[in-house]
């Protein structure tokens, strides 16, 4: 990925030169674990559709089967970077309204009174540079026979607690508010079981699978994106109205890896990469053939009744999607680095535009699955730092997308009289200062989040039992089928929720108080994460240096230049001997170290690296065809087509 070519996504080099001593004298800190009470929720929900209207270009979106439209309008003037002109004419904006629930299905939160409960002044917000999109919570009837319909009506519990004003609160506003019991939930957050037990759900009824015999459902993944970088932005409008509408969990990855591969491949297998043996970014196809992802368990299930899609701007995530042979996805656009684009603006700018494409192009008759990846705030905070300001226009880019793109499920969704499900992920955090970026084990690094907005999922639902590792299972299950053996839970099941006052700005402080209780693993744990780190980080470090070299050569070698190009062209084959060399006996030792440390699935072999992956951009293809003079010509009118990687 760009800038982590050199770098790595956790900074090798720079950590060998001295970071690796500080990691063994660091003090642990832990989570808040202190006790609390709180009465559980019976989740049931009544159905409803959301509808969205847009206001970048003035048009309106078309109101959802069940819901009213709203629309709400803003002026969508940022930067020539993140406002190309090709997205001028494109809808970004929607309101949506949700059927409220039936009394026969009562839904029983936890709410919390509190002495102070005057409004914020600092609570409005300044213009946005787009458009909001607001998505409501879509509820759906439990499945025939749920033994939560013979369950008598819990009562409304109302717990009262004093709270005292914050350390350090914003200037000119009253004490923060106290709007969650969330001391009362710290417990779920052990680290012990995250990390060594399977968590079983037991507080309430499963959600109901959706009787629709062709489901939808949307996974999008932002890379190394902090929620409470979101959250302390009201420019991230429609990123926070998803959260009101939806089922949110402010987690944390504590005690495994804060690398990216690792944590993709977690997302979309359902297995930690403790198992999967994925230790660094140095794709593995292998690994997926013991642990198949979520398009393979998809497209083994259901095959000609799903269309599954991965649309991404890194190749790593392409061959993810790729792997599973036959049982890969369907449809695989890998979008390259726009030109002239360093902040990466219009290349996340790019995998908007095709998502929605996608989505609006998605044909009712068949079930659909897309995944939508992001990797420009990852690259921003990469170069610039997690607090930098390239860094928050990076989300707030990110946020204007995910607007149009809301605003594309809410049309399609008015159009064919069907719902989706929406899941929003990351992979890990990021540090504030500019060097490391991730890779250890700091609350910011560790910071993730998991979002979903569908049918049977709650409204400004706050939940601590969702983790990253959950995604594949809920998306398999969603369909119908049943998840592969692994980690994760199916998010169906969980459905432990509470819900502050209001989702409004004590849903958004309930969040916060809960990112900022994330704390260091034990002092152990701390430094045997780092050491792997270190270690694993070294043969991905050589295999992107012989990669760039090799690359370097061809071009120099493809040039003609009398003497140096001939020169080049023999230097290809030794320059990459002696590179995978290195990265032999480099794996060789963090598969060690990486065993040492806790992975149960590393191994030695196969020794030589794998290939790279090699997708071409649809942008070039796209852009090759339109350079076509005439597509109705025979020499070029059956290339025509959209152009897609069909696996």
């Amino acid at each position: 990925m760009g800038y982590a070519k050199h770098i790595g996504r956790v900074g090798a080099l720079a950590v060998t030169l001295g970071v690796g001593v500080a990691l063994a004298s660091a003090p642990a800190a832990f989570a808040d674990s202190s006790e609390g009470s709180s009465s559980s929720s019976s989740s049931s929900s009544s159905s409803s559709s959301s509808s969205s209207s847009s206001s970048s270009d003035g048009a309106g979106a078309a109101s959802g089967a069940t819901g009213t439209s709203g629309s709400s309008s803003s002026s969508d003037s940022s930067d020539s970077e993140s406002s190309p002109s090709s997205r001028s004419g494109r809808s970004s904006t929607v309101g949506r309204t949700g059927a409220g629930s039936s009394a026969a299905d009562e839904e029983t939160a936890v709410r919390i009174s509190v002495n102070d409960t005057a409004a914020r002044p600092g609570t409005q917000r300044r213009s946005p540079l787009r458009a909001t999109t607001a998505r409501t919570a879509k509820t759906s009837p439990l499945s025939a026979g749920d033994p939560s319909a013979a369950e008598p009506t819990l009562k409304l519990v109302t717990v009262t607690v004093e709270t005292a004003p914050a350390v350090n609160p914003e200037p000119g506003t009253p004490p923060l508010e106290a709007p969650a019991a969330l001391a009362a939930l710290a417990a779920v957050r052990d680290e012990l079981e995250r990390n060594t037990q399977r968590r079983n759900a037991t507080a309430g009824p499963q959600i109901g699978i959706s009787s629709v015999d062709t489901p939808n459902v949307l996974v999008i993944g932002v890379d190394g994106v902090n929620l409470s970088r979101v959250l302390a932005d009201p420019a991230n409008a429609n990123f926070f109205n998803l959260i009101q509408n939806s089922s949110t969990a402010p987690s944390s990855i504590v005690g495994h890896t804060t690398i990216s591969n690792p944590s993709w491949s977690t997302i979309l297998t359902g297995a930690w990469g403790e198992k999967t043996g994925v230790i660094n970014n140095v794709f593995t196809p292998w690994t997926y053939d013991k642990w198949p992802t979520v398009f393979n368990q998809l497209e083994e299930d259901h095959d000609d009744g799903i269309q599954t899609t991965a649309i991404a701007n890194w190749d790593v995530i392409a061959a993810i999607a790729a792997a599973g042979g036959e049982l890969g996805a369907d449809d695989i656009r890998f979008i390259a680095q726009v030109a002239n684009d360093p902040k990466w603006l219009l290349t996340d700018d790019a995998v908007g535009d095709q998502t929605e494409i996608v989505i609006g192009n998605s044909n009712p008759n068949v079930a659909n699955f897309v995944f939508s990846y992001f990797v420009g705030v990852d690259e921003n905070g990469h170069a610039h730092g997690g607090a930098s300001e390239e860094y928050k226009l990076a989300l707030n880019n990110f946020d204007r997308n995910l607007g149009e793109i809301l605003a594309a499920v809410s049309q399609w969704e008015a159009d064919n009289n069907e719902q989706w499900t929406i899941i929003l992920v990351t992979d890990h955090g990021h540090t504030s200062q500019l060097g490391l970026g991730h890779g250890f084990q700091s609350p910011n690094e560790t910071e993730t989040f998991v979002i979903v907005n569908g049918p049977g999922f709650s409204s400004g639902a706050i939940n601590l039992q969702y983790e990253i590792v959950d995604v594949t299972p809920t998306v398999v299950t969603l369909f119908g089928g049943t998840p592969r053996a692994g980690d994760g839970t199916s998010m169906t099941e969980l459905t432990n929720n509470v819900f502050p006052i209001n989702n409004d700005e004590a849903l958004r402080e309930a969040l916060q108080d809960l990112i900022s209780k994330n704390g260091y693993p034990s002092v152990a744990t701390n430094v045997a994460l780092g050491v792997r780190t270190i270690f694993t980080s070294i043969p991905y470090f050589l295999y992107n240096f012989t990669l760039d070299a090799v690359d370097g050569l061809k071009s120099v070698a493809a040039q003609n230049i009398p003497v140096v190009s001939f020169v080049a062209a023999l230097l290809v084959a030794p320059v990459q001997f002696i590179g995978d060399l290195g990265y032999v006996a480099t794996n060789f030792v963090a598969q060690i170290v990486a065993r040492i440390t806790g992975v149960t699935g590393a191994s030695i072999f196969p020794l030589w690296p794998p290939a790279a992956p090699d997708f071409p951009s649809i942008l070039e293809e796209l852009s090759r065809l339109n350079d076509a003079a005439d597509c109705a010509d025979p020499a070029v009118g059956g290339q025509c087509a959209v152009p897609s990687i069909a696996v």
